[in-house]
């Protein structure tokens, strides 16, 4: 449980970076103190199931990335590449990044 509770630290903490939050920042967010969010990020505290839920909801974190970090075999951006896909995304989204993919596949294939 320790190495759970480790990884959860490290990926909030690396997520918050990536959408240049503060501590501060996503504490307000979250509704929760800046020294808990340092806490659950630096001192491995386990938040509650509902805070859990909630941090790796806004900031866009496949529960297998915490959870299962060993049976992920893909790139951090591509994890959440799709995650955005799955969770966020409408069915004419994703028909227009599908199309989109295609078109740069293609694209690329052309030019070789």
């Amino acid at each position: 449980m320790g190495d759970l509770k480790t990884n959860l630290g490290t990926v909030v903490k690396s997520a918050r970076k990536n959408k240049k939050l503060t501590q501060m920042e996503l504490s307000e967010e979250l509704g929760i103190t800046p020294r808990y969010l340092q806490a659950i990020e630096n001192e491995n505290k386990t938040p509650s199931y509902s805070l859990l839920l909630h941090i790796l909801s806004y900031l866009d974190i496949p529960a297998d990335r915490v959870f299962a970090p060993h049976e992920c075999l893909l790139s951090p951006e591509l994890e959440q590449l799709l995650y955005f896909i799955h969770y966020k995304c409408n069915q004419r989204e994703i028909s227009v990044l599908l199309s989109t993919a295609k078109a740069l596949v293609n694209t690329r294939e052309e030019e070789n």
